[in-house]
């Protein structure tokens, strides 16, 4: 198969000889030298220079990046797609972290930010919780008012299994989300069909692609929401025409030239955006995601909402 996709986006000195010292005098200590005013404001404009850049980059880095998201728009076309689904507007987002520098009010805000985008499918990849399900009971009437016209569906990250997994998942239907582990749904339009395809967490739970996709036609259109975007090497051997994941957080801090410095187990490979993978180059969008988790900062990384608008045919 071939997808197509176009992205656009938001001195040194000689030796010397030691002065000779007249007799009856003495050498004087240098800390008994007179201070030289010159080093000394010199000391005092670095110091406060540095002081300077360090509250800078840590204002940067905590409060002016992780607060302005940044909404990714592209074209994506699935061959398998029916005609019927050409142009529906899918919105993607992941890592919530609620509980992390993340509470209800932040995700408030992040419901009318989507409902601006008026998706007809809405999929979120896992980690809506950083540690425990509590962190999430606030948040349900927020998640409950996010709309969408062909569904919303979701999975579970591995920070969602932390603590009191049950919790989490018994807090799903109350917001109206599917929730998805090792199942699909079929979204049907003018007599057409889709599948959403759900796994488990490949970190803290057990993906079963196999189970997950029973009694589906293998020509069924089939979209893949999973955690960790390294399983793309597993899914593009199956038969799954898109993948969307997060887990990696883009890497959070990111580095000119070296990139993202430590990334998270399972999203080594594919660290943020747009990958084809596999010989038949199935699509794989990976999210910077909307939360933080560890540390409470964002570094060339800004928080992301991605709009994929799904084209049938090659």
């Amino acid at each position: 198969m071939k997808k197509m996709s176009q992205i656009r986006r938001e001195s040194q000195d000689g030796p010397h000889q030691e002065a000779t010292i007249p007799p009856g005098s003495s050498r004087r200590s240098l800390s008994n030298e007179p201070a030289n005013p010159s080093r000394r404001r010199f000391l005092k404009k670095a110091a406060l220079a540095t002081a300077g850049t360090a509250l800078l980059a840590g204002g940067y880095a905590s409060l002016w990046e992780p607060n302005h998201l940044e909404i990714t728009r592209f074209n994506l076309s699935l061959p398998r797609l029916p005609s019927a689904f050409d142009g529906i507007r899918v919105v993607h987002f992941s890592d919530v972290h609620l509980g992390f520098h993340m509470d209800e009010q932040d995700l408030s805000e992040l419901a009318d930010r989507i409902a601006g985008l008026e998706p007809d499918l809405l999929c979120f990849t896992g980690d809506i919780v950083d540690d425990y399900s509590v962190s999430m009971k606030a948040a349900v009437p927020v998640m409950a008012s996010m709309h969408a016209t062909l569904g919303k569906f979701a999975i579970l990250g591995n920070h969602d299994y932390r603590g009191l997994p049950a919790g989490v998942q018994e807090l799903y239907p109350k917001t109206g989300f599917t929730l998805l582990r090792n199942e699909h749904a079929v979204v049907e339009r003018a007599g057409q069909r889709v599948a959403i395809v759900g796994l488990e967490d490949n970190i803290m739970g057990k993906p079963n692609p196999q189970r997950a996709i029973h009694g589906l036609p293998d020509e069924m259109c089939k979209l893949l929401l999973m955690h960790e975007p390294d399983y793309a090497d597993v899914a593009a051997q199956m038969s799954f025409d898109l993948q969307l994941s997060g887990h990696t957080h883009g890497g959070q801090v990111r580095l000119p030239v070296i990139g993202a410095p430590m990334p998270p187990p399972g999203g080594r490979k594919y660290i943020q955006g747009l990958f084809h993978v596999g010989t038949d180059r199935m699509p794989l969008y990976v999210s910077r995601g909307i939360g933080m988790t560890h540390l409470p900062i964002r570094v060339l990384c800004r928080p992301e909402l991605s709009v994929i608008t799904l084209k049938s045919g090659q």
